[in-house]
């Protein structure tokens, strides 16, 4: 049964990664033209990885002590006056700041949004459910830059894509105050503050990877999807800048080559995130394993095909196979992984994820300009074979990660409180030194 709340998610989730698709594209165009680099460009996209990648597990910490639906909310906000002040900008530095501090807002409001989703989604309807918000941010990726070509197309500054993104962070901030509660995990409502508190930010990364460790090591499915995910974000990362030399390759008579590609995988991906709820009987394990390959094999024929629609018929599939992935995954994530550790879980997960895609793009174009088939086969076989490597762990019975991490939990806390009372003796015994 659907929850109240799951409309006003995928609107927010809709609205705000419009907004994000539309500055994937209006922001690289805007430094091209004003500083005449891709170099600039490709720079200043980078920036917008580098808080989640350093700072991306303290965010864990806040999701599990708070409301997440208040962490996603001022985010919102936050990206929304970023982008607003971009085109008002008069120097490259200005933009990489502001480009910084929406990445600072994406690494909140990522893991926040996903946390949320427990919140809105019935227990027994997780494959649904998560098809529905997916289905919300495949239609937002693939709105985003044929809106930002019709700016241009009919002549409207380029700083209008970005008061855009401004608008829909704010509906996306306005559409979190309809999407209920979810209140701090128990157990995490209170913690050290003060002078005690100056190891919060350590305690997070700590906590943040003790969890990812215990919940792989507690599941075998998470274990599997978690290590293949990070594998699985290089190879697409790394299929998508084969995409761009293919086009100026293969197809230079194909104006916009790699728009229309994303555009076909956009579709299949809407398709793929509707269509895989409909699979309520069939074993999560082999549709998991049977989409992931199916990808895979999809990104390995493109060098081969004889034409451009049959180019876009391979998108559309590859589309379909990735949202199809997707959905099963966050489905298994809301099935097996409790409250108390999901925001741990995130925040150790998308850092990791993010310098993948960083490696994916750095030597991506690297590699297809060298030779387009063979960086075919790479993407193909770093995607495909660790799946086949842990494709039985994808057919195992949940394991027991809350009474794990809660055993863990209370060992830690124990140790912890050994440390205070140490460290109020030491205290003590520094005040009566003074007072002697």
């Amino acid at each position: 049964m659907r929850k109240p709340g799951l409309i006003p998610l995928m609107v927010s989730i809709f609205t705000v990664d419009l907004g994000t698709s539309m500055t994937a594209v209006a922001l690289p165009l805007l430094l091209i033209r004003d500083y005449g680099t891709t170099l600039a460009a490709g720079l200043t996209l980078a920036i917008r990885l580098l808080p989640s990648m350093a700072a991306g597990p303290i965010v864990g910490r806040l999701l599990a002590r708070r409301d997440p639906r208040h962490v996603a909310l001022l985010s919102s906000l936050l990206s929304a006056l970023f982008a607003a002040l971009i085109p008002v900008c008069g120097a490259l530095w200005q933009i990489q700041i502001l480009t910084l501090g929406i990445g600072l807002t994406v690494m909140l409001a990522g893991p926040a949004r996903l946390v949320l989703r427990p919140a809105v989604v019935s227990e027994g309807d997780e494959r649904r459910g998560n098809g529905l918000l997916m289905a919300a941010q495949r239609v937002s990726t693939l709105s985003g830059p044929p809106l930002v070509g019709v700016i241009i197309a009919i002549g409207w500054p380029l700083w209008v894509a970005f008061l855009l993104e401004a608008a829909t962070s704010l509906v996306a901030a306005v559409m979190m105050l309809r999407v209920p509660p979810l209140p701090p995990a128990a157990g995490e409502e209170s913690g050290p503050t003060g002078a005690k508190d100056r190891k919060a930010l350590r305690t997070a990364y700590v906590t943040s990877t003790r969890a990812l460790l215990r919940v792989v090591s507690a599941d075998a499915f998470i274990r599997g999807a978690t290590l293949t995910s990070f594998s699985y974000l290089l190879a697409v990362t790394l299929g998508r800048m084969m995409l761009v030399v293919m086009g100026a390759r293969h197809y230079s008579d194909i104006s916009g080559f790699y728009g229309w590609m994303l555009a076909a995988m956009g579709v299949g991906g809407l398709c793929g995130s509707l269509l895989i709820g409909r699979f309520k009987r069939s074993s999560t394990g082999t549709l998991y394993v049977a989409v992931m390959l199916i990808e895979a094999v999809g990104w390995l024929s493109l060098p081969w095909l004889p034409n451009f629609p049959a180019a876009m018929a391979a998108m559309v599939t590859i589309g379909i196979m990735e949202s199809a992935g997707y959905v099963l995954y966050y489905a298994e994530v809301q099935i097996r992984i409790p409250r108390t550790v999901m925001g741990y879980y995130y925040a150790a997960l998308i850092p990791v994820g993010d310098a993948c895609m960083f490696l994916g793009s750095a030597f991506g174009a690297w590699l297809a300009g060298t030779s387009v088939p063979a960086a075919a086969m790479i993407v193909a076989s770093v995607m495909g074979i660790p799946m086949l490597l842990t494709a039985r762990w994808y057919f195992a019975p949940p394991g027991d990660i809350s009474e794990m991490y809660r055993c863990a939990t209370a060992r830690s806390s124990q140790r912890e409180g050994k440390s205070m009372r140490h460290e109020g003796k030491l205290d003590h015994l520094h005040d009566d030194r003074l007072d002697t």
